[in-house]
């Protein structure tokens, strides 16, 4: 569902060694051995992308001999990865599955994927060093990246004009807009603060030039309480205290709600958004449109992503080769990654496809925008993110949910709901062994 390419997981290689480091003992060469011997062999797969069905068809009618079975999850995110954590050592876990980019350093260290350079060979010749730095670690490569996810301002065109607005390019005409918005029709807000998604905080923090998490030999720093993101924040603690922009968080049914019938008339989101509005706003199709995120500096081209994700093989299966091979296939060839654009709307990491034809045609929820993909182009160049993810990302991220749900439901500042995710992340990664300081 939320996907893309980001600086990294070690922008440079100096990151990346030091990130190595820190996650001492997480790089298993283990997994079992590809006991293919003729015959047919069966993957589990799991992933709650929409659309994905159809791509593992594809592969299963190219593939006789190698056939996947495609399951959704109960839960997304991290209520996936910790069930893989936890079912790791029953040895009960899918051949491959959806990884976050965020996600993957917590299952290295847990040892619940596998390194499968042996399988896919060099990839540096299709990808960008930034994107291959998201899924490399200890100079094993864990998964082949599947896209690139900036962050990307939605809004209802036709609400829109009606006002006689434009798209906003910064984040005062973002403040500026929503004050007319409500003042206009006070039904209508301009859009949400959503403290269920941290990633979406995260995203508008990469933005603003927040580094949460860095890694200097066996040494962590973490500052997910600095500058930059206290001024996000502080800016969205503005526009919630104005009452001008609406405190529902996203997927919630009200939510749903609000954002069919014209009551949330702008959605900060990302690339992936328009796989996702058929089934949030079903009666909207063809009047949303997508423009870029509103940046802090007139003319800054800067964004954080939102998501983004590989496919990693896990330590659970018995057919690593032919996993690893079902990967490579689906998030770099131009058969597989054809599919994944038709399908789920992705925007490749793969550099070979990003000129692919299928991009000429916008995702279906966005017909009335043909040059739909050319944009999320020219928004990736810009794409910047943390230099690491930190090693228990799942904790900051719980907390940011409760931290900044606890502000809302008391209207106190958002700011220092970082305080405590802050405390919140060094007391865990500590308690796990990592020498931290911040």
């Amino acid at each position: 569902m939320r996907k893309s390419t980001l600086r990294t997981i070690g922008a440079v290689v100096g990151v990346a060694a030091a990130a190595a480091t820190v996650l001492t003992g997480c790089s298993s060469s283990g997994g079992g051995t590809s006991s293919s011997s003729g015959g047919t062999v069966t993957l589990s797969y799991v992933n709650w992308d929409g659309g994905m069905q159809a791509v593992v068809d594809e592969w299963n009618k190219a593939n006789p001999d190698i056939q996947v079975k495609l399951t959704k999850p109960s839960g997304t995110g991290y209520t996936l990865y910790n069930k893989l954590i936890t079912n790791n050592k029953a040895g009960t876990n899918p051949d491959v599955t959806e990884v976050e980019y965020q996600a993957l350093p917590a299952l290295i260290a847990n040892k619940v994927v596998i390194p499968i350079d042996t399988y896919v060979g060099d990839l540096s010749g299709d990808f960008s060093k930034s994107t291959l730095a998201q899924v490399q670690f200890e100079g094993k490569t864990y998964g082949v990246p599947q896209n690139v996810c900036p962050m990307v301002f939605f809004y209802r065109k036709d609400i829109w004009d009606s006002l006689g607005l434009t798209a906003p390019k910064t984040w005062d005409e973002y403040a500026a807009d929503a004050a007319k918005i409500h003042a206009a029709d006070p039904s209508k807000f301009i859009g949400n603060f959503t403290a269920a998604d941290p990633g979406w905080f995260a995203g508008l923090a990469q933005q603003a030039g927040a580094d949460w998490w860095k890694a200097s030999g066996d040494e962590w720093t973490v500052a997910i309480n600095d500058a930059a993101s206290k001024k996000v924040a502080d800016y969205w603690s503005g526009l919630v205290n104005q009452g001008v922009v609406s405190p529902e968080p996203n997927w919630s049914a009200q939510w749903n709600t609000d954002m069919n019938n014209g009551t949330l008339v702008g959605w900060v989101s990302a690339q992936w958004a328009p796989n996702q509005l058929p089934s949030i706003a079903k009666d909207t199709a063809g009047k949303w449109v997508a423009a870029p995120l509103p940046a802090w500096t007139a003319g800054d081209d800067t964004v954080g992503i939102w998501g983004g994700e590989t496919e990693a093989v896990t330590a659970n299966s018995k057919h690593p080769a032919e996993a690893a091979k079902f990967v490579k296939w689906m998030n770099s060839s131009k058969e597989g990654v054809a599919s994944l654009i038709k399908n789920v709307q992705v925007f490749p990491a793969s550099l070979s496809n990003q000129s692919a034809p299928e991009l000429k045609t916008p995702p279906p929820f966005m017909s009335n925008q043909p040059d739909y993909y050319s944009l999320m182009g020219t928004l990736a160049k810009g794409v910047r993110t943390f230099d690491i993810w930190g090693p228990n990302a799942n904790v900051t991220f719980d907390s940011y949910s409760n931290a900044f749900g606890d502000a809302l439901q008391n209207k106190t500042s958002l700011a220092a709901a970082l305080e405590t995710m802050q405390s919140s992340t060094v007391s865990d990664m500590k308690k796990i062994g990592f020498k931290v300081t911040g």
